[in-house]
C-alpha cells in the first residue's frame, strides 16, 4: 500500500539532480558504445543513495525466466549482500495474477497478504520493506529494480515510486542504445570477417585450397571443433570435402577424409537439408530425430550449425560446423556468420562456374589420381583395370595391344606398381627407335672390345631390369634377327653379352606392347609366330578413345589440371557444351591427341573455364560445332499466347542455365547490362 504523503520540494530537487546525473551517463555515449555494466552499477548506487535504503539492486531476467541479481548497492558493509543470487520465479504464472509491468510496493513483508512468493523472496534476501519496479522495453520485461529496508518498516511514497519509474525508463533507454550499438557492431564484425574471407578467396587460385582455408577459418572464428563441406553432385550423391578439425594443441588443420559418400535418396533428413534452403541449428544431440541423425550417426558432437551453400537459389552443398561439447544456445550473430561464410563459398563456386556435373567430375578425378588408376569410369576401362589387376601379381608375360595413344605405357606402369615387383626397376625400351645393329648390345650388353666402339663393358637392359619389369614398346618393329635373340631369352631367361661366353640368368617380367595386328604381321612374314606365342601369354586390348567417349570429360579435366600447373594458369573446368564438342570428335590419336588438344587450347585461353569458343580455332572442331549446344544452336520454344514478360523470363532463365550461372556471360549473350540482369533476377525472386 502506498503512502499518500508527498515529499518535500528539496527532496524532489535532489531526485531531479540524480536523474540528470544518470542522463549524463547516457547522452555523451549515444554515438559510441555504452559500458552497460558500469552504467547500471552507477545507476543502482545513485538510486540506493537517493532513496536512502539499506540495499538497492537490479534483478535481470535470464532466458530461462530466472531472475539474477547482477548489480547491488549497500548502505554499509553490515547489510547482507544478495549479489549473484539466482531467484527461480515462474514469471508466466505470476503474470496471470500480478501485473508485472507495474511497481510492487510492500511496506511490511511479514504482514503482507501478497502472493506467498514475495514473503519467501523477502526472507531469502532478509528484507522487511520491499519496493520492486519493473524495467521494460517495448513490452519486453528486462528485469526489476529492488529497494530494500532490511529491518524497519517503510511506507513507500508515490512521488518516490514515480521517480524510480522514470529512472527505470532511462535504464531501458540505456539498454536500447546498447542493443543498437551491439547489433551494428556485430554487423560490422560479420562484414569484417566476411571481407577477410573474401580477400583470402581472391588471393587463392585453387578451389580446393579455397574451400579448405575457408572451413579452417570458420572453425577458428566460431570456435567449432569440426567442419567440412557436404556437396551434392549430379548423381544426387553427397560427398564430403575440406574436412578440418581442431587438434589437441588447439591448432586447426585439414584431416584425412574418412567420410563415405551418401545417396541423397536413402536419407530423408539429408533430403530436407538440401531442399529447405535454411540454416539448420542443432543445439543438442538428444533434441529430436534430426539432431540424433546428424550428431550421433553422421557426425559426432553435441551441437551443430549446417548452413546452405546457395547458387541461383539452389542448394549445391552445406557448410557443416560441429561442436564436440555442450554449449550455450547459438546467437543470431553466430548463425548469420555461418550463413555469410557459406555464401562466400557459394560465390567462390559461382566464380569458378562450377556446376554439379563438374563437381562430380572433379571428385571422381581426385579419387582416381590418388589411387594412381587409369583415368575413366566407363565399363571398358573398368574391365581393362580388372584384367590388369588379375595378371599384375604374377610373373606371366603380358601383351598390350591397341592403337597409338591409347595408354599402353600407362597400363604397363600400373601393372608394375600393383605387382610384387613394384619396388624393382621398370625399364622401358622403344624397339622401333633402336638400330638393328645396336639392338643386341642394347638388350644384352657387351664386353670391352666386343666391337670397334666397345671401349668398356656395358650392362644391357635385361640386366638393368633384373627383379623388375622390362617394357618392350612397339615390339612389332623389331628386326627378324632381334626377334630370334629375344625369343631365346624368353625361353629360359638366360643370355650372353656380346663378346662374352658367360651365360647370365635374370628374373625379368616382360610386358610387350604393339599398335599393329601381330597376326596380320605373321601372315606377311614380318613377325615370328613362335615369338608371338611367347608374348601372347596374357593379352590385353586397350579400347580406342572413340569407343569410350563417356571417359572424355574425366580425361579432359585431368589434362587441364596438369596443364594448369605447366602454364601457370588456374582453370576451374570445361563447360558442358565444350565437353559435348570433345565427345563429337572421333580422336584418331586417342588419349595422346586429347592431351595435346587440351594443352594447345589452354595456352591462349583467357577465362578460367574452357568453352566451345576456345576450341573453335582448332580446325578439326570447326565442322563439329553445329552439333553441340552453342548459343547459336540452342532454341527456345514458346507457346502462342505467352505474355511478353513470361517470354523474357524464360529467355533469361534458359540463358543462365546454358552459361551455368555465369551472369556476366548471360548478360553478354542477351545483349543487356549486368545491372539490368541483376534487377530482373531480383524481381523474379520476389515474385516467388
Amino acid at each position: 500500500m502506498l503512502a499518500e504523503t508527498t515529499i518535500s520540494i528539496e527532496r524532489k530537487l535532489q531526485m531531479y539532480a540524480a536523474r540528470e546525473r544518470i542522463l549524463d551517463r547516457i547522452n555523451p555515449e549515444i554515438n559510441k558504445a555504452i559500458d552497460l555494466h558500469k552504467f547500471l552499477q552507477a545507476t543502482v548506487t545513485e538510486l540506493g543513495k537517493m532513496m536512502e535504503v539499506d540495499r538497492c539492486d537490479m534483478m535481470v531476467v535470464r532466458k530461462d525466466a530466472e531472475l539474477k541479481i547482477d548489480f547491488e548497492y549497500r548502505a554499509n558493509q553490515n547489510i547482507p549482500s544478495s549479489l549473484g543470487l539466482s531467484i527461480p520465479l515462474e514469471l508466466q504464472r505470476l503474470s496471470r495474477t500480478l501485473n508485472l509491468t507495474a511497481p510492487i510496493a510492500i511496506n511490511d513483508t511479514q504482514t503482507s497478504n501478497r502472493d506467498p512468493i514475495f514473503r519467501q523472496l523477502a526472507e531469502g534476501v532478509q528484507t522487511r520493506s520491499l519496493l520492486v519496479v519493473p524495467i521494460t522495453l517495448s513490452n519486453e520485461l528486462l528485469g526489476f529494480l529492488g529497494f530494500h529496508q532490511c529491518e524497519r518498516v517503510r511506507a513507500w511514497v508515490k512521488d518516490e515510486i514515480e521517480f524510480v519509474e522514470s529512472i527505470a525508463r532511462l535504464i531501458a533507454v540505456g539498454y536500447q542504445y546498447t542493443r543498437i550499438y551491439q547489433e551494428k557492431e556485430k554487423e560490422a564484425e560479420i562484414n569484417k570477417v566476411l571481407l577477410e574471407i573474401a580477400n583470402d578467396i581472391n588471393v587463392q587460385r585453387d578451389l580446393a585450397a579455397i574451400t579448405a582455408h575457408t572451413v579452417k577459418r570458420s572453425l577458428a572464428i566460431l570456435k567449432a571443433d569440426f567442419g567440412c563441406l557436404a556437396m551434392l553432385d549430379s548423381t544426387k550423391q553427397i560427398y564430403f570435402d575440406a574436412v578440418s578439425q581442431v587438434g589437441a594443441s588447439g591448432q586447426v588443420s585439414t584431416t584425412n577424409n574418412n567420410l563415405s559418400p551418401l545417396a541423397l535418396s536413402e536419407y530423408p533428413f539429408l533430403r530436407r537439408t538440401f531442399s529447405d534452403k535454411r540454416t539448420l541449428v542443432l543445439q543438442s544431440a538428444e533434441t529430436n530425430d534430426i539432431s540424433r541423425f546428424y550428431l550421433q550417426k553422421l557426425f559426432t558432437g553435441q551441437a551443430a550449425l549446417i548452413a546452405p551453400v546457395l547458387i541461383n537459389n539452389r542448394v549445391l552443398g552445406v557448410l557443416v560446423l560441429v561442436w564436440s561439447e555442450n554449449r550455450r544456445p547459438f546467437t543470431d550473430f553466430e548463425v548469420k556468420l555461418a550463413e555469410g561464410i557459406a555464401s562466400q563459398i557459394a560465390i567462390a563456386l559461382e566464380r569458378e562456374q562450377l556446376s554439379a556435373e563438374v563437381l562430380q567430375l572433379r571428385r571422381e578425378l581426385k579419387g582416381r589420381q590418388a589411387n594412381n588408376v587409369m583415368i575413366g569410369s566407363s565399363d571398358k576401362i573398368r574391365q581393362l583395370i580388372e584384367n590388369a589387376l588379375n595378371v599384375a601379381d604374377t610373373s606371366s608375360t603380358v601383351l598390350l595391344e591397341g592403337e597409338t595413344g591409347t595408354g599402353k605405357e600407362v597400363l604397363a606402369v600400373f601393372i608394375q606398381q600393383n605387382s610384387s615387383r613394384k619396388d624393382g626397376p621398370f625399364v622401358k625400351v622403344n624397339c622401333g627407335a633402336i638400330a638393328e645393329s645396336l639392338m643386341e648390345s642394347e638388350l644384352f650388353g657387351h664386353e670391352k672390345g666386343a666391337f670397334t666402339d666397345a671401349r668398356s663393358r656395358r650392362i644391357g637392359l635385361f640386366e638393368e631390369a633384373n627383379f623388375g619389369t622390362l617394357f618392350l614398346d612397339e615390339v612389332a618393329e623389331m628386326s627378324p634377327a632381334a626377334q630370334v635373340k629375344l625369343l631365346r631369352v624368353l625361353e629360359d631367361n638366360t643370355f650372353t653379352r656380346v663378346g662374352s661366353n658367360e651365360t647370365i640368368k635374370v628374373d625379368v617380367r616382360i610386358i610387350a606392347a604393339t599398335n599393329v595386328d601381330l597376326k596380320e604381321a605373321i601372315e606377311r612374314g614380318r613377325f615370328r609366330p613362335d615369338l608371338y606365342y611367347r608374348l601372347n601369354v596374357y593379352p590385353i586390348r586397350l579400347p580406342a578413345l572413340r569407343d569410350r567417349k563417356e571417359d572424355i570429360p574425366l580425361l579432359a579435366m585431368h589434362f587441364l589440371d596438369l596443364h594448369s600447373k605447366n602454364t601457370g594458369k588456374s582453370f576451374s573446368g570445361i563447360s558442358d557444351s565444350a565437353l559435348q564438342l570433345l565427345k563429337a570428335y572421333d580422336w584418331p590419336g586417342n588419349v595422346r591427341e586429347l592431351d595435346r588438344i587440351i594443352q594447345r587450347t589452354a595456352i591462349p585461353a583467357k577465362s578460367r573455364i574452357l568453352t566451345v569458343e576456345d576450341f573453335l580455332p582448332i580446325e578439326i572442331f570447326q565442322s563439329l560445332a553445329p552439333q553441340v549446344n552453342t548459343p547459336e544452336n540452342l532454341k527456345l520454344e514458346i507457346k502462342l499466347g505467352t505474355s511478353l514478360e513470361m517470354v523474357e523470363r524464360c529467355l533469361i532463365e534458359q540463358t543462365l542455365t546454358f552459361t551455368q550461372g555465369d551472369k556476366s556471360r548471360a548478360a553478354t549473350l542477351l545483349g543487356i547490362g549486368r545491372k539490368t540482369l541483376y534487377r530482373k533476377l531480383e524481381q523474379y525472386q520476389q515474385e516467388k
